[in-house]
């Protein structure tokens, strides 16, 4: 019996099966079709870990913008599209590559869609050349400069996990990689999008992006360094030794804390506006985790603490320097 004279037997009332159980039928012939599309979706859409870094491009990109003179339009958009796009294929190939030992992991079992089964290794992999092509495609419409730093970030995307090389495992060359990442190569795509040369202002944002990135990934692997340890895991503050971890770690609040002054106090980078509205917003993100703090929560950490409300606070504030303006021409 053919495909289609199946479908009609089953969704046929009038045979000799009680009152809608035909319709039942074809519910859940339809919610079979549909739930391997939506684990599908539903795995492809963890493998980019866009949740995890949206904020941070967004506000790397934006600074980068703002330190070339941007002003709102489809090139920004553009450029904020092409990075995330370029650091979503990092994350992506960073969980491939990971696979098979994250399945031995009781930590990244169930976070790494491949691993956890959701999608297949094949699908993962031609979802990244996807996300690599339109990252590629847009870089391009935005000039040669954009389009050069952007391969260059997803190279050392590829890099910084594939097995051949893994700079990931690299000290110092991983945190750098990192940095720039997620970090520098944003914000000189976005810096780019809107002149052709270095100016006198590019120098302190970008060091303060760079510095404060690294200094995001060592306090994560220094808290991270028993369980690490004891797991036999070999995270770069691990080679390098808990003692040079901190030195470094110290070294970097240094340089961020002292760029970012430069850059937004005396360089003026974004209005004064800007910082009052992110530091508002950013307390008013902080009271519900002070409250579990309060409470005793125990998954509250204290990166969990400041980081979150801070970068999204700091974009939100930024996407509305660029976007009030253009809204008060159009209007």
């Amino acid at each position: 019996m053919g495909m289609a004279s199946t479908l009609m037997i089953i969704a046929d009332d009038s045979l000799s099966f009680p009152a809608g159980t035909g319709n039942i039928m074809v519910y859940s012939f339809s919610h079979m079709l549909e739930t391997p599309l939506k684990k599908t979706l539903i795995g492809l859409s963890r493998l980019t870990r866009f949740d995890e870094h949206v904020f941070f491009v967004l506000i790397t990109t934006f600074l980068g913008a703002a330190a070339g003179q941007a002003a709102f339009g489809w090139r920004l958009m553009g450029v904020l599209g092409a990075n995330l796009l370029a650091v979503s294929f990092a994350f992506m190939i960073n969980d491939i590559e990971d696979a098979p030992e994250d399945a031995f992991s009781e930590k990244n079992y169930a976070r790494n869609p491949v691993s956890s089964g959701l999608i297949s290794p094949q699908m993962a992999r031609m979802a990244a050349v996807g996300v690599a092509l339109l990252s590629i495609g847009l870089f391009a419409l935005l000039g040669i400069r954009p389009l050069m730093l952007g391969l260059a970030c997803l190279l050392l995307g590829w890099m910084y996990s594939n097995k051949s090389i893994r700079l990931k495992t690299m000290p110092y060359v991983e945190l750098v990689s990192h940095g720039l990442l997620l970090a520098g190569l944003p914000f000189l795509c976005g810096y780019f999008t809107f002149t052709t040369g270095f100016n006198r202002t590019w120098f302190w944002p970008f060091t303060f992006v760079m510095s404060t990135r690294i200094l995001i990934v060592l306090y994560g692997e220094l808290r991270n360094l028993e369980q690490d340890h004891l797991a036999r895991m070999h995270p770069p503050a691990l080679l390098l030794g808990e003692r040079a971890a901190n030195n470094l770690m110290v070294a970097m609040i240094v340089l961020a804390v002292s760029c970012g002054t430069v850059s937004f106090f005396f360089i003026n980078l974004v209005p004064g506006w800007v910082l009052l509205f992110a530091t508002g917003v950013a307390g008013l993100l902080l009271i519900p985790v002070i409250i579990k703090i309060r409470r005793g929560d125990p998954q509250v950490t204290a990166q969990g603490l400041f980081r979150k409300p801070l970068e999204r606070a700091a974009a939100l504030a930024l996407v509305l320097q660029f976007l009030l303006p253009w809204l008060n021409r159009v209007l």
